[in-house]
């Protein structure tokens, strides 16, 4: 008895990993339409190998004739897809067999139409249970949608039938690492690196389980071993960087992310990780210098560049946060709205204020305010500014300012410690405990307890 075979190609799923360059691999049609355009592989389709005896079915007589003079022929020709038509019709018949289903199901995902090859598949399971392909296939349909808990029970009962093979068992590795089933990942991803040894996405998923597990010294061994396999491979540079972090040490991953930026294959955001360990490092010039270098990248993104100088700002780097607001403004120039210019406005007068430019920052802050009335930091930071203004505070103005903050959400606050710190400088003290008692039933802060504690003393004094 001969069967026809029929397109089984899994597609390599990929794993997010953190700041991991994206691995280079065929897509899922590139894969059939090779496959389909192989004399061998239609050969094969046409009746060369029996089936597998109570795990795949077998075609009626009837089928076998229309697919060798109708279907083959239409496969070998310039559009596969003209195949459809005439299976559509076989499926149709009432006594269409499960291996029917399977084809129609196969050639509807070679063009994309999933919801009709689910259909299809799912049909063809329902005929003959036990169809490992169609199961097989049905469950890299649920991964495609992103359904990995729904793709587990069709994947798991292929392999329970008897399915052994690379891609089955990385696959059951990627579900398991996105239902956040880490050891039985590590399982899967083991199996699969025995069976393709050569196949860097499993080797790169196994890796992921483990520090998943928080187990990176194990990982680290691995990646060791693999580097020096292949030292030329990026993605294992970059996950090392990132295990490095796991063991905290960090500077050890800023020196994989060097290198990786030395073989002129980093991105952006590998950059950007580079950066951030620079800045927690306290290295704040070779930080800037990076954040520089990763906003050079096409992939760089704006709200990322935007934390970065915020960070800056934060460790008291002001210059090269104003330079980095200049630079970001230079690069994202067509992406940056009002709110995004309102955002570096903001940062830029209070780096300006830290400067000791507090005219400069004031002239900033008031444009803010103009065009947003209900930018809480704008509000708090031209307050501030009237608060401290030299030689001749404007307190009525900072104390309007203020309250006008202290009603919006997200700074109410902050506002009402600011203002409060006001009064106290007033000696007001009995008028800024509600102020800090306010704050206090917003975000509750230990110094801001601390400092009501010593003012209610006070107020009780006078």
């Amino acid at each position: 008895m001969k069967k026809i075979l029929v397109l089984t190609a899994i597609t390599s799923m990929g794993v997010g990993l953190s700041a991991q360059l994206p691995l280079d691999r065929p897509t899922f049609n590139e894969v059939s339409k090779q496959m389909w355009s192989d004399p061998a592989f239609i050969k094969s389709f046409v009746g060369s190998y029996a089936p597998l005896e109570g795990v795949e079915p077998d075609f009626s007589n009837e089928e076998k004739v229309q697919l060798k003079e109708v279907v083959a022929p239409l496969l070998q020709g310039p559009t596969q897809s003209a195949a459809i038509a005439p299976l559509e019709k076989m499926a149709a018949s009432s006594t269409a067999t499960a291996g029917v289903h399977f084809v129609l199901g196969t050639l509807y995902l070679q063009e994309d139409r999933m919801a009709q090859a689910e259909a299809q598949y799912v049909e063809a399971v329902r005929k003959f249970p036990r169809y490992r392909k169609a199961l097989k296939n049905l469950s890299l349909i649920y991964m495609q949608q992103g359904n990995y808990k729904k793709a587990l029970e069709p994947l798991s009962k292929t392999i329970d039938l008897g399915e052994v093979s690379g891609n089955s068992y990385g696959m059951l590795g990627v579900i398991h690492l996105y239902t956040e089933d880490y050891v039985a990942a590590e399982s899967a991803y083991r199996m699969a690196v025995m069976l393709e040894p050569q196949k860097k996405d499993w080797k790169l998923g196994l890796l992921k389980a483990m520090q998943m597990q928080e187990r990176f010294k194990e990982a680290n061994v691995l990646l060791n071993s693999l580097l020096q396999e292949d030292p030329n491979n990026v993605d294992y540079w970059l996950f090392q960087a990132n295990n490095f972090v796991g063991l905290e040490r960090p500077l050890d991953a800023a020196k994989n992310l060097e290198i990786v930026e030395r073989m002129g294959r980093a991105k952006a955001d590998s950059v950007e990780l580079l950066a951030n360990i620079y800045m927690n490092s306290g290295l704040y010039d070779v930080a800037y210098s990076a954040y520089q270098r990763a906003m050079e990248k096409g992939d760089a993104k704006y709200d990322n560049m935007y934390r970065a100088a915020t960070a800056l700002a934060q460790v008291g780097s002001f210059n090269e946060a104003i330079e980095l607001v200049g630079k970001i403004r230079q690069r994202f120039s067509r992406d940056i709205q009002t709110p995004e210019n309102i955002q570096l406005l903001v940062l830029e007068a209070r780096s300006k204020r830290a400067l000791g430019d507090s005219e400069g920052a004031a002239v900033i802050l008031e444009k803010v305010v103009e065009e947003d009335p209900m930018n809480g930091q704008a509000l708090i930071e031209l307050a501030l500014y009237y608060r401290n203004r030299t030689p001749e505070p404007d307190y009525q103005k900072a104390v309007f300012l203020f309250e006008r903050a202290e009603n919006i959400r997200e700074v109410a606050a902050d506002a009402y410690v600011q203002h409060a710190q006001l009064l106290v400088s007033q000696r007001k003290f009995k008028e800024a405990v509600p102020l800090l008692k306010n704050a206090q039933s917003i975000s509750f802060k230990e110094y801001v307890e601390d400092f009501l504690v010593r003012v209610q003393r006070a107020a009780a004094v006078l």
